[in-house]
């Protein structure tokens, strides 16, 4: 969801560098632009996205290579210099490497410097709960609500978090409709139970329609199992491994929105799940995972 924020809006690549580590750099406009960070070599380079500062002339100014690490993985440690080398010799001009992560001890890992040889360093930028302030100011977070959701989810089990979420909630009505019910999904799928219960007070009392959104949420996690599915089946060339395909999609998104609520599912609950062969049954109980209290209540 952080790569969904800078293609809605790339300047938040550049307002996270400016929180991160002060820097702020001159540019007339900012675009993402191609990921592709490979050269004439047998192996392919993407970046998660790529934001191109440029100037008025339409020159570029810097790059930001923008990367969410949710845990440890050596291979970064390799793959990342070459995004930021090769891209810089494409563009010809200074380019950042931008890490975002919300678990602490990875962005520590994260931030250490990346030895190329005796000559030459690269220092990964992370922006992690320690570098992103909590945003409690509504003002401060409609001027950014990216920003603001941001913030949100890298404070989300910290004791304040109330004020924070009433603050984006109002941010969320600068937005069009649909992406600002796209940002409440990727909120309530993080927050911890406590603060979840919050917003779910709070965008009632503002307008919002919770269940309606949960239920878009729902959809969202649906899409994508059928989509893997139906890629599943095509693979398997048959109609049995389509139909397949689907239910285990389905059981998927259902056990992804049971997490998401907080509900606790038993080993039974989630054999049963994934059991479950019959994507019309499947989709039924879909449909009850938005106001079920108990994952057992979906069966009854």
């Amino acid at each position: 969801m952080p790569i969904e924020f800078i293609r809605n809006r790339p300047a938040i690549a550049v307002e996270l560098l400016r929180e991160t580590v002060g820097i702020h750099p001159s540019y007339a406009t900012a675009t993402v632009e191609a990921v592709d960070c490979t050269q004439t070599a047998p192996v392919e380079f993407r970046a998660d996205s790529v934001v191109v500062l440029r100037d008025a002339q339409g020159g570029p100014t810097m790059a930001l290579i923008v990367e969410v690490q949710k845990h440890r993985d050596a291979r970064k440690r390799f793959s990342w210099p070459v995004y930021a080398t090769t891209l810089r010799a494409r563009l010809k001009c200074a380019t950042a490497l931008l890490i975002i992560c919300a678990d602490p001890g990875v962005a520590r890992w994260c931030e250490r410097a990346i030895p190329l040889g005796p000559s030459g360093l690269i220092t990964p930028l992370v922006v992690h709960p320690g570098t992103i302030p909590l945003i409690t100011d509504p003002a401060r977070a409609k001027a950014s609500p990216e920003l603001a959701v941001l913030s949100t989810v890298m404070h989300a089990g910290e004791p304040g978090i109330t004020p924070a979420l009433e603050a984006m909630v109002a941010a969320l009505d600068t937005l069009d409709p649909e992406r600002a019910k796209l940002y409440l999904h990727y909120v309530f799928a993080v927050l911890p139970d406590v603060a979840r219960k919050h917003l779910e007070e709070i965008v009632t009392t503002t307008g919002y329609d919770y269940e309606s959104i949960a239920r878009q949420y729902l959809s969202h996690w649906i899409e994508q199992g059928r989509k893997e599915g139906e890629a599943k089946g095509r693979a398997e060339g048959r109609a049995e491994g389509r139909a397949e395909g689907r239910a285990e999609g389905e059981a998927v998104a259902l056990l992804a929105v049971l997490e998401a609520r907080g509900l606790e599912v038993s080993a039974e609950v989630r054999e049963r799940i994934t059991g479950c062969t019959d994507p019309e049954v499947l989709e039924s109980w879909v449909r009850r995972a938005v106001t079920v209290d108990r994952a057992e209540e979906l069966f009854a």
